[in-house]
């Protein structure tokens, strides 16, 4: 009984320093902060309130899919170390924050040259099918191998890039962080076509790339995904709209009578891979 009373107090410091119910409570407020930002009709009408968008939407999404990794850092640091597993996951999300800054700023550009409406999405079907042509290309990419890779294999990026110290935990994430924007960006580039604020879109994306970088299965999704991705975007650039219906926008006190348009390219993406709304 004494040995049993002794192990269990000697587990408990690492039970509580476990940093996993705190990070479940992170991704968890960062899919309820970008659920109820994006309710709101102001969300990209300026460049801070964009670029707060895409900040929330890349945590919420990217922020699941290095559990691998952070759970391979648990066990190397064996719960001693709780500020090197902050740092790392702090580094990790640092190069996607500034991966969100950029793409805010193109975002703006593009909304500027009415290439992108106010909900974030591509205006023509033509840009629509040009991103998901070069998507499903890019998984083909060596670039894409390389970097997938490297994600998983959480073990070996600890014994090849290993850091000792909080500093260099933090490093380690910022490196991690790169390997993990080099395999996924051209997913996440696709919240042009799918809806910054589809959440439907962002779960299949994010489920998608969790299982991209699981170290067992992750190989047999990625060149399935980009003939997928292939065949829509061939399917999005040769189908044809159709006109089914219309609606009143009501601006400013006035009532503007505009015609919509629903094309078959979009009912597809909508209802058959990105379950949009």
């Amino acid at each position: 009984m004494g040995d049993v009373a002794l192990h269990e107090r000697a587990d408990a410091p690492r039970l509580a320093s476990s940093p996993w119910p705190y990070f479940a409570v992170f991704v968890l407020a960062t899919w309820v902060a970008d659920v109820a930002w994006h309710a709101s009709d102001r969300a990209h009408t300026s460049g801070l309130l964009t670029t707060v968008s895409w900040l929330l939407m890349t945590a919420a999404m990217m922020t699941p899919t290095t559990i691998p990794m952070l759970s391979a850092l648990a066990d190397v640091v064996s719960g001693r170390e709780p500020r090197t597993w902050w740092a790392f996951l702090a580094g990790y999300l640092g190069v996607w924050a500034g991966f969100s800054i950029v793409v805010a700023q193109v975002h703006l550009m593009l909304a500027d040259w009415n290439v992108v409406d106010a909900h974030g999405t591509f205006s023509s079907n033509n840009w629509a099918g040009v991103a998901l042509l070069g998507a499903g290309v890019y998984q083909f990419s060596s670039v894409k191998d390389r970097c997938r890779e490297a994600c998983m294999r959480p073990m070996k990026f600890f014994m090849v890039h290993w850091r000792a110290g909080t500093v260099g935990a933090l490093h380690m994430g910022v490196r991690h962080g790169l390997a993990c924007l080099g395999c996924c960006v051209a997913l996440m580039l696709l919240a042009f076509v799918g809806g910054m604020a589809n959440w439907g879109f962002m779960t299949l994306a994010t489920v998608i790339m969790v299982v991209e970088k699981w170290p067992t299965i992750g190989r047999t999704v990625t060149r399935p995904l980009g003939i997928l991705l292939l065949a829509l975007g061939a399917f999005v650039l040769v189908a044809q709209p159709l006109d089914v219906t219309s609606h009143t926008n009501h601006i400013e006190g006035t009532t503007d009578r505009k015609s919509t348009r629903l094309n078959s390219s979009h009912t597809v993406i909508s209802y058959a891979v990105f379950c949009l709304k």
